[in-house]
Formats: structure tokens, sequence, C-alpha cells
């Protein structure tokens, strides 16, 4: 097998908005693409709230037929009941049809020329001198292929990164979302506090007419987490709320390093490409996965697909999105160390200090993390002695 000369220039495996694009790219870049698929189409099932800002929606054409709502403001609400508002002004966001999004993206990655294998489970890679073998399950039969090169975008789950020396780090953090049949308010409402949300918090978003869609990034138990939430957040809507009705999955914590290897790379989920502060990474996997196929179309075209060379693809989205996710590393840590109590202290110092308009700065979807460090430089410099020192300490610490 290993000597077989591959049919394929690359694999990518999984059919999500990162692989779908990367799959698009290559294709249009004249490469020969097969992108695998474990379920019957892309977008199934959803896991994602499905809340995409307006920059992301232009810059990458998603359709508009798939939005169903616009945001535009957020409230935020401490673990006392105080409630900070802003407004997003010029920095929009929708929520969306997350499946709907999928299949447009794959849609357009089949235009281009990628074939899509449905009902495929990737189960083990080989890499060779001259190429890479996956193989698994077609519709419950063996199933084999060879290519030149790997793309995975598999998610947060899969072990096969780690079958081929990526995704060294596996911190996880887990996502839960339901659809309530209640109406919400116009805004995004998010919750925030440790009896409510350990480690995380909750949201709220308007779905379709007479829906909303509710939401919580949490460390564990996530059912249980959202339940809670649905609860408070929409008045004992979600008493009758089913298990089954329930999706959860898990959302990397960090980047996972390394994102290539001798003739393979990762994206989004599997790379740990996501927003470090709410986990959101449509636009994060879209973003690298041009890089990807920048490097993988240049690397086929030239030969060159040894680790050396696809070193490449790490440095560039790492100059895209590195500094926004160490900084949200960072505001993560620091939050997930603050108590209930301190949180409703800091909610009312900027309440009474007048400091809520810096939280306009902290609009856009995709790069609030190191504006939100600002802010936190503002609330210290105007804090009372003993709530700088603590947040001074922490920060230090």
């Amino acid at each position: 097998m290993t000597s077989q000369r591959p049919d394929l220039d690359v694999i990518v495996v999984g059919a999500g908005p990162a692989g779908s694009e990367c799959a698009r790219r290559l294709a249009e870049a004249g490469c020969a693409v097969l992108v695998t698929e474990e379920h019957a189409r892309p977008g199934e099932p959803v896991h994602c709230t499905g809340v995409i800002s307006a920059h992301a929606y232009r810059a990458f054409d998603l359709p508009a037929s798939a939005i169903q709502s616009e945001l535009t403001a957020a409230d935020l609400t401490s673990p006392g009941g105080i409630t900070l508002r802003v407004e997003l002004n010029g920095s929009r966001a929708y929520t969306v049809d997350r499946g709907e999004v999928d299949l447009a993206l794959a849609s357009r990655a089949s235009r281009a020329g990628a074939v899509f294998s449905h009902h495929t489970c990737i189960r083990a890679l080989a890499v060779d001198r001259t190429g890479v073998t996956a193989s698994g399950l077609q519709s419950a039969h063996p199933w084999t292929a060879r290519a030149r090169a790997a793309v995975l975008a598999t998610g947060a789950r899969s072990a096969l990164p780690r079958q081929v020396g990526l995704a060294a780090s596996h911190e996880v953090a887990y996502g839960a979302q339901a659809q309530v049949a209640v109406a919400s308010p116009a805004t995004m409402q998010v919750w925030l506090g440790h009896r409510l949300v350990p480690g995380g918090f909750g949201w709220v978003v308007p779905a379709q007419p007479g829906w909303s869609r509710v939401g919580v990034l949490t460390k564990a138990r996530p059912r249980q987490v959202l339940s809670q939430v649905v609860r408070a957040a929409l008045n004992g809507a979600g008493e009758s709320l089913a298990e089954g009705e329930i999706r959860v999955h898990p959302i990397p914590s960090a980047p996972r390093y390394p994102t290539y290897g001798d003739r393979v790379l990762s994206v989004g989920d599997a790379a740990g490409q996501v927003k470090m502060t709410t986990g959101g990474g449509v636009y994060y996997g879209l973003l690298a996965a041009q890089a990807a196929s920048e490097v993988l179309a240049e690397g086929l075209a030239r030969g060159r697909l040894g680790a050396r060379h696809l070193a490449r693809y790490e440095e560039l989205w790492q100059v895209l999105l590195g500094p926004e996710q160490r900084a949200g590393q960072l505001l993560r840590e620091l939050a997930s160390g603050v108590s209930d109590e301190m949180l409703d202290e800091i909610f009312r110092l900027v309440e009474m200090r007048g400091l809520s308009r810096y939280l306009l700065d902290l609009v856009d979807f995709d790069w609030h993390a190191r504006p939100g460090l600002g802010l936190l430089v503002k609330v210290l410099s105007a804090s009372p002695k003993g709530l700088g020192l603590r947040w001074l300490k922490r920060l230090v610490s």
C-alpha cells in the first residue's frame, strides 16, 4: 500500500466550514480534492449556537438566506443581577441557521470541483514518504483512499490529529445548547457567575420567530448547567426540556499545537482555532482555511510536503489569530478565578464610574479580547484600592 501512487492530491476529513472552505480553495487551485463527511450531509447535526459577525458574513460571502435575526445589543448580567448593556452600533452580528451555512460552503466546494464522500467515517491515517492513506467505513463497509496530503477538519472530538503527531495539547471546555419555544428579546442576553455557570457563561439569543436559542460554555456538567440557565433566563420555560433536545460538544480551550506535520495540516476546532473567550470558531476556522490552502497548494505544486515546508501554515495563522487567542486565554484565566461577589463589585464599579461606555470597544465579535484587557486596565485605574490590589495580584501571579 505504501508504494501505491496516490490518485488524489488532498483528502479533507470533515465538511464543516473550515474543511469545505479549504477544499474549495484547493480545488480552485487545480488540486484533486476528496472531502469525507461522516454524516449524511454537511451541517448535521448542528452543535453551534450560530452567532456570526456581519464582518465575517461579508468577508466570506455567506448566504443571506441563513440569517434568522440581527443582534443590535448585548445585555451582560452579573451574578447579583447588575446588567450592563452594550450597543453593537456598527459591529452587528447575526443568529443564523448553521446547517444552511455549512451546506452553502460545501456546495461551493463541490462546484469548484471537490468531490464529497458522505457517510464516510475515517478511523485511521497512515503517512509515508509518498502519501497519506485514510481508512475507515463508508456506509458500514470498509473504505480506503490515498492522497499526497491530508487536511484534518475533524472538530474537537477526533483522535485522528494525534495519530499523525498533531494536536499534542487537548484542553477542552463544554458547550451545550437547546432551542426553547419561547420568544426572546431582540438583544443577546449573557449571564455570568460561577453559581449559575461554573467557569464560563450562559446566553440566550433569538432564533426563528417564537423560539429562543439557549447555550452555555462551562467546565463541567453542561446539561445540568444548561437546564439551570434555561430556568433562570426564560422564567422556568425549560422545566419540560427533554434530555434529547440538549446538544453537547467539546470546545478547545487552547490552541492545539502542532497544526502541521509531514503531509498533514489541521484546521478549525481540530487545531484549536477558536475564540478563547466565547468558543466561537466559524470565522477563525475560515481564516485558517485560507492559510492552509495557500501553503498546501504551493507545497503540492513544488513537491514539498514535509513538515519543514508546511510549517509556514502555522506561522501564517498565528499572525492572524495568535495575539487575540493569547489575550483571550488571559481574560478567561482571570475570570475563572474571580468570585461572584468580586464580579458584582466590578459590574457595580463599571456602572458607577461610567465605564460602560468603554464596553463599546468590545462589540467586535471577532476581535474583542485585546480591547477587553484594555478595559480591565481602566477598571483597575478607577477602582477602590482594595479591588485594584486584588486584581493586580491576580494579574502578576
